[in-house]
This record gives C-alpha cells, sequence and structure tokens, in this order.
C-alpha cells in the first residue's frame, strides 16, 4: 500500500502526519519504509533524531528525488506500507507519486486559505485520474490542528466548507497540542511519548485516524 501526504500550504502537519502513520505501522510488525521528497528534509531529520533513541521501532526513512515513480516502483514490492512525505507546493512530485498512491492525504488546517488551498489541491490531483492505476486518485482531506476548545465550531465549519466539494474527509481528526512539538524534537511518535511528555489525547486522535485509514484501505 502506498500512501501519499501532500497540501500546497506549508505548517499544515504533512510530516507530522507521515511519521507517525509509519510509526504506527511498524509497532504492529507492518514492514514500512518512509519516503521524505520534501527538500527541507524534515522526515530525514526526524529519522536522524530517532536512531539515535532506544527503545523506538526502527524503519528505513529514504530521500527520494522530485520524480518519484522508479524509486516507487521499485521499493513498493518491498514493503507491505510505504508512507511518502510530499514538500509543500511540491505539485511535480505529489503528481507522480498520485499515480501510484492507494490513498492521498491532504491535512488542513482551520484557517479559510488553507481549506481553499486544499481544494486546490484536490482538483489538482483530480486532473490524474485517467493516468491513476484505478482510474480516480484516491484524495482524502485531513483535518488538523483543530482547536483543542470543545465548544470551538471551527472543526464543524470546515466539514460544512468541504460537504458540497466530492472528496471524502476523514471522520477523525487531529487537534493542534503542543505536545506534537515534543514529539518532533524527539525523533519519536506520539504513542511512543512517556512520562510527562506523554499525551493520551492526542495519541488517541492519531490512532483514531490510523485505524481510519486501515479501515479504508480494508485491511
Amino acid at each position: 500500500m502506498i500512501i501519499v501526504v501532500g497540501a500546497e500550504k506549508g505548517g499544515v502537519g504533512k510530516t507530522l502526519i507521515s511519521t507517525n502513520i509509519a510509526a504506527l505501522a511498524a509497532s504492529e510488525g507492518v514492514e514500512v519504509c518512509l519516503m521524505d521528497t520534501d527538500p527541507q528534509g524534515s522526515a530525514t531529520a526526524w529519522a536522524r533524531i530517532r536512531r539515535s533513541q532506544e527503545g523506538l521501532t526502527q524503519f528505513p526513512v529514504v530521500t527520494i528525488p522530485p520524480d518519484p515513480l522508479y524509486e516507487l516502483q521499485t521499493i513498493a514490492p518491498k514493503f507491505d506500507l510505504i508512507v511518502v512525505d510530499i514538500g509543500a507546493q511540491n505539485y511535480r512530485t505529489m503528481e507522480k507519486a498520485a499515480i501510484l498512491a492507494d490513498m492521498i492525504i491532504v491535512p488542513t488546517g482551520a484557517d479559510q486559505l488553507e481549506a481553499e488551498a486544499t481544494l486546490r489541491v484536490c482538483s489538482i490531483l483530480q486532473t490524474m485520474d485517467a493516468r491513476h492505476k484505478d482510474g480516480k486518485v484516491p484524495v482524502n482531506i485531513l483535518l488538523n490542528q483543530m482547536p483543542t476548545n470543545a465548544k470551538s465550531k471551527e472543526a464543524a465549519a470546515l466539514r460544512e466548507f468541504f460537504a458540497d466539494e466530492t472528496y471524502p474527509v476523514f471522520q477523525s481528526e487531529l487537534k493542534g497540542r503542543a505536545s506534537w512539538r515534543n514529539s518532533r524534537r524527539a525523533g519519536a511518535a506520539m504513542h511512543e511519548m512517556t512520562g510527562r511528555d506523554a499525551d493520551p489525547k492526542a495519541t488517541a486522535e492519531i490512532r483514531a485516524v490510523y485505524e481510519e485509514i486501515k479501515a479504508l484501505a480494508g485491511a
């Protein structure tokens, strides 16, 4: 299975989502590889920190070029799951990876400009349907960095904004929590954080996303 995580805007959690999905899969014994296509190398930097930590499940994190088709076709048979982290506005790479993707996750924050950028990305990906291996690019929108205030209506408003579109939106969503920054600095996934750095709510949220991915994939 190939999962591609990409968006137009930076700072919407692409690497966070990619690394956590890969780490959760690895913790279940899935043979997983994380591919970093972002010129900033955020996932690669995260993996470098991770390798220095004891007790964490390790898995391959590789850097691939802007045209990743050959690498994906070559590596895919060797793994159960490949997660591809796409850099911001890296449309060329996203389109190339989309051809082989079993699922594309486009994260968005609550900001209206981010929501509109998300629709632009989805629209661009939809033009690739004829070239996709199944005839339709499997785009899914994921709400990220949502307010933690239970009374906030921003997530509901965002879902209403996307309601008239043809792109499915994850039922699960991620909140904007400071604990995500701690996990990035530790080279860890959220479910691996312990002691005072552990955040059961954030862990439950990313696990819900992961379980929804498995359900959508029929796993």
